[in-house]
């Protein structure tokens, strides 16, 4: 009965516009008061070349560039950034930086997540920036969470970048250690052989074209632990895995035409060789591949070493734009939401149901 009453009153004209005219101007209010102030902040991640270490690492050796995209060196995508900015750590850190819970803040942590998760929003812009926009009706407020955001995500990116380094640091000072005894297995056997049977010098007892052969092959099987190693972080269309089957398949191609029989004017190749000289030949084989991985860890222990030095020196997050507020009027979004659903109900009802002969209610005589 009270909501037929009801339905029956609304359909007088004169009070249907009152209350329409009554609530417009109270969500008019509302989109005003209170007032909404919006704070930003712009961060950028750095990675080692915009520190200038890429053309540094080139100095060093060709083989880094390979192993420092194996290893993580490469830019990270912007994804990966806003994941850290909106992550639970980040949050927990402006929570503990802004003693939110407690007197004076919320009751507990997570309603102070929930209202973080209401008030902030972290976004990506063009250029790989990453902007921290930050919405409450206090001024103050605003401008202290967004700082409070930017130390946090800051001091989480360094903190995962400095873990980053302390990982590499350990698998390559590892494999550095295995190839530093390899090679000095490889060479301690390849000695004792030589004196047991008499022999000269690798170069001289095997000939240049056997010791071109040496060479080649272990090239080739160092070439292959590099992309065995590639292929388990990058997928088979990278750019460097193909240069790399490019250089296998070369080298396959010349050790092929070196077990061809023949006698060249630096004598026999390996063909034409005796047991003694076989034994000789691998031996000699596995020391120069030894030496091969030997250089190559060797090179990205100074890389790791190189990244480490400069992560204790530079930010890895460049900051572009201080916090700061909005300096345009802000109003309230749900308030003037509602406003423009009043308003369009409000044509509806008193302009184009009239004008369609739409009857909404009945007619009271």
């Amino acid at each position: 009965m009270a909501f037929g009453g009801w339905w029956a009153r609304l359909s007088e004209a004169r009070l249907r516009r009152r209350l329409y005219a009554a609530a417009a101007l109270l969500l008019a209010v509302l989109a005003v008061v209170p007032q909404p102030y919006v704070a930003r902040a712009k961060l950028v991640p750095q990675d080692s070349n915009s520190l200038g270490l890429g053309s540094m690492m080139s100095a060093i050796g060709g083989q880094l560039q390979g192993f420092a995209a194996l290893l993580g060196g490469g830019r990270q995508p912007v994804d990966f950034y806003l994941a850290i900015a909106r992550g639970a750590e980040v949050r927990d850190d402006v929570i503990e930086r802004l003693k939110l819970v407690g007197p004076g803040g919320y009751a507990s942590a997570d309603k102070a997540r929930l209202a973080l998760i209401r008030d902030v929003d972290i976004h990506s812009l063009t250029g790989g920036i990453v902007e921290i926009e930050v919405e409450t009706h206090s001024a103050a407020r605003s401008e202290a969470l967004t700082a409070a955001y930017l130390a946090a995500i800051t001091e989480r990116i360094r903190a995962l970048g400095h873990e980053r380094i302390e990982r590499k640091r350990e698998l390559v000072l590892g494999r550095f250690r295995e190839a530093s005894a390899r090679v000095a297995e490889a060479e301690q056997a390849l000695n004792a052989f030589r004196k047991r049977n008499n022999l000269a010098e690798p170069e001289a007892q095997l000939g240049s074209e056997l010791s071109l052969r040496v060479g080649l092959q272990a090239q080739l099987q160092a070439k292959q632990v590099q992309l065995d190693t590639l292929a388990q972080f990058q997928g088979p269309d990278n750019p460097e895995q193909q240069a790399l089957r490019a250089e296998i398949a070369s080298l396959r191609a010349q050790i092929g035409r070196s077990t061809r029989p023949d006698v060249g004017a630096a004598g026999p190749n390996v063909a034409g060789l005796s047991d003694v000289h076989s034994q000789y030949l691998n031996l000699y084989r596995d020391y120069r591949f030894a030496q091969a991985l030997y250089e190559i860890y060797a090179r990205s222990s100074e890389q790791v070493t190189v990244e480490s030095l400069a992560s204790e020196s530079v930010s890895d997050v460049q900051v572009i734009e201080a916090p700061r507020l909005d300096p345009d009027r802000k109003y309230n979004l749900p308030a003037l939401a509602l406003l423009a659903l009043l308003a369009l109900l409000a044509f509806f009802t008193e302009i184009y149901a009239p004008a369609t002969g739409i009857r909404l209610w009945k007619d009271r005589g």
